[in-house]
């Protein structure tokens, strides 16, 4: 695939040369998998969130799950060995600085990111700690999850006002945890829970995307019946991309993140 614009000016970056890589695909074993779940209702409750840093293995590690209520989970477990939960919040809060830093995460689907300056302020404040950098700002991303690019709004908040217990983060069974309401192509709700745990010995990244739903006023509503509304191929579709292009993101950034935290790690 070709990959993403960028400016004249971002060639001359020290980290160039992550763009000028590429990036690998996700496996094929990957988007078997992918390709064979779905279609099973009662998995996991939206409602029940809350488990995914309360210990032990959470139900439908990878797949498409619709929900009761209309909603839509899209879940997908990405190994990340060489990465660890300091260097993850680190990078949720600087690349949201830059386009072209969002570029090198997937140089192939991710063309833009505007950050508000609520979040611009809080990144850049060295007296926030990393951890918090991202609360209250709002991502408003350009990226392809397998179809033309589309813009995608991110509202990061702390995980205390999305319904998580603060005392599980920072565990080993929540190493790292960020979460936000999201809106996908100006019409669709989703959350958006992200965090990293070791699973049989191994760190994991556990992306998850309720999709249909935002979080508003202590409790999950599903504000687009996505599998109700929508013909069963295209919320197929949506699901799909969007947990493909979570295991090629995510992959790449297990490979790229550890040397690009070394290098940029003081420069803001």
């Amino acid at each position: 695939m070709a990959l993403v614009p960028i400016r004249e000016e971002d060639k001359a970056k020290p980290y160039y040369k992550y763009y000028e890589q590429g990036i690998p695909s996700p496996s094929e074993e990957q988007l078997k998998m992918v390709a064979a779940s779905g279609h099973e209702k009662g998995l996991i409750s939206v409602h029940e969130r809350h488990k995914l840093i309360e210990g032990g293995s959470f139900p439908a590690e990878i797949g498409f799950y619709p929900l009761e209520e209309g909603g839509l989970l899209c879940a997908a477990n990405i190994p990340m060995p060489d990465v660890t939960a300091e260097m993850l919040y680190w990078w949720f809060a600087w690349h949201g600085l830059d386009p072209f830093r969002y570029a090198i995460w997937d140089p192939e689907d991710h063309y833009d990111v505007q950050i508000n300056e609520e979040g611009r302020k809080r990144s850049l404040d060295p007296t926030v700690p990393m951890e918090e950098k991202t609360w209250g700002a709002t991502h408003t991303v350009m990226e392809s999850i397998g179809g033309p690019p589309q813009e995608i709004i991110i509202h990061f908040t702390d995980p205390k006002k999305n319904g998580f217990d603060p005392s599980f983060i920072g565990t080993k069974d929540c190493e790292f945890l960020i979460t936000a309401n999201g809106l996908l192509g100006g019409k669709v709700a989703a959350i958006m829970d992200e965090g990293m745990k070791e699973i049989d010995d191994v760190k994991t990244f556990m992306a998850r995307f309720w999709i249909g739903y935002n979080y508003i006023d202590g409790k999950a509503k599903c504000l687009v019946p996505v599998t109700q509304i929508l013909p069963e191929e295209e919320w197929t579709m949506i699901a799909n991309g969007l947990i493909a292009h979570s295991l090629k993101e995510f992959s790449n950034l297990n490979t790229i993140l550890p040397s690009l935290y070394e290098e940029q790690k003081g420069t803001w």
